[in-house]
């Protein structure tokens, strides 16, 4: 199994909304990925053009003598997997607390762990919710409406027609519709678990959760 060393933090921090920050740079370093002979190491960057989160260099280093890298090695290298995996250990989430006077940071996985498990929702606690997740999808650079998707345990098309109604009543005007990527081999609720982005969406395994388009 690749290790994931992030390291290397910009002090300067991206506010998406919702609570959500990530720093505006990071490094990560891996090693022990399966059929790259040697240790990867990448710089993340927040990208205002782009509106999320690219990695900016790479690159690859041999484990010893007697092993070349080749092209066949570089086609192995997984950018957009360590830029998702990496995120997950420096994005952070505030949340009101119980007494509701101050608010706690919390890691990304935590906070979608508590979306997920949440089982019943008004739907305007689910619209916020769904912009939650979608500004957390766009700092760890995972495809937004899955995400959503996944987490509130709804189909597609129901994340799909919250986030249109989210982007529409002006609350969060950034949303696009379109996903723009394949997910990345990553379980965004438990990193070091792989994921199949391909595996079909599992809805509500019982009554409750949003009501919006259903």
């Amino acid at each position: 199994m690749a290790d994931v060393e992030t390291y290397d933090f910009s002090d300067e921090r991206i506010d998406l909304g919702s609570g959500v920050t990530l720093p505006k740079s990071w490094r990560a370093r891996v090693s022990g990925e399966q059929d790259v002979p040697g240790t990867i190491t990448v710089r993340v960057e927040w990208d205002d053009t782009l509106g999320r989160t690219a990695v900016v260099f790479a690159a690859l280093e041999r484990e010893a003598e007697g092993v070349d890298i080749t092209s066949q090695a570089l086609r192995e290298v997984r950018t957009h997997w360590i830029m998702t995996r990496s995120a997950l250990d420096v994005v952070t989430v505030d949340v009101g607390t119980e007494n509701g006077d101050k608010r706690d940071r919390i890691p990304v996985r935590d906070f979608l762990s508590r979306v997920r498990a949440r089982e019943e929702r008004e739907p305007l606690e689910s619209l916020h919710a769904a912009i939650s997740v979608y500004r957390v999808a766009t700092a760890i650079s995972y495809p937004p409406l899955k995400l959503v998707a996944d987490t509130l345990q709804i189909s597609q098309s129901t994340a799909t027609r919250l986030m249109s109604r989210a982007r529409d009543s002006g609350l969060a005007p950034e949303v696009r519709i379109q996903e723009p990527r394949r997910a990345p081999a990553v379980d965004p609720y438990n990193p070091g678990k792989p994921n199949d982005p391909a595996a079909p969406h599992q809805g509500p395994t019982q009554p409750g959760g949003p009501s919006i388009g259903r």
